[in-house]
């Protein structure tokens, strides 16, 4: 009976108020402790613990996370379309919607089903320049990048290059949400990058789907040289 109250309290707040905008949290328009019922949202990507959700457009300040708990499996996948009641809090600066803090108002529920959005395409010096707009959002980071350090706790870190002495690299950071990190080695090259963008322990990081990340054969290819042509060179 619980239940079925809760999911008439919040289809009635989305069906009068069309709901909290995705937009309005992560600009600051809705005050921190707030209760929140963004509704017909679309599931990004899931954890055991939360999902990610975001609303048309689908670019900057519309995507968000919401955490669920450890309790309960909260059952969604990717491309449900969902109605939330949650508390706005910042979790350690990361705007989050929490179901579990709104105590007996909380909940997640599936409403619909549709294709998940297309991830917005950044380049690395677009993150760089001002990540707050893209937290919790799908982002494909357009970049080639090759990995220059492998981290603690399943991180690690490329950097953009066009192999050009005028370029000015680029850092991202990368973490282990749904990537095999283990799988990562020095070196490696990537054409292109999707994950969400997070925000914990101080940094911005793409978290990067399972296959998420295009590897590519970045090795320089060797060129057959006569000894002839050399002595040319120098006549």
């Amino acid at each position: 009976m619980k239940k079925i109250v809760l999911a008439m309290f919040v289809l009635l707040i989305a069906g009068v108020a069309q709901g909290t905008a995705i937009y309005d949290i992560q600009t600051g328009a809705v005050a921190e402790n707030s209760l929140v019922t963004p509704c017909e949202v679309v599931v990004t990507a899931t954890t055991d613990n939360g999902v990610f959700v975001a609303e048309a457009p689908y670019s900057q300040y519309n995507g968000i996370w919401v955490y669920t708990g450890s309790n309960e499996p909260h059952g969604m996948v990717a491309g449900d379309v969902v109605c939330i009641c949650g508390e706005y809090i910042e979790y350690y600066d990361l705007s989050e919607i929490d179901i579990v803090a709104a105590g007996v108002y909380g909940s997640l529920i599936k409403v619909g089903s549709q294709a998940v959005p297309t991830p917005s395409l950044v380049t690395a010096a677009d993150l760089a320049a001002d990540s707050e707009p893209w937290e919790s959002c799908a982002v494909t980071i357009t970049d080639a990048m090759t990995v220059n350090e492998i981290l603690s706790y399943g991180e690690w870190t490329a950097a953009t290059s066009d192999g050009s002495a005028a370029t000015v690299e680029t850092t991202v950071r990368f973490d282990d949400f749904w990537y095999d990190a283990d799988t990562v080695m020095l070196e490696d090259c990537y054409g292109s990058a999707t994950g969400i963008y997070y925000y914990s322990f101080g940094n911005f990081k793409l978290e990067a789907f399972a296959d998420g990340i295009e590897l590519v054969d970045c090795s320089v290819a060797t060129e057959d040289v006569t000894f002839g042509a050399i002595k040319a060179l120098y006549r």
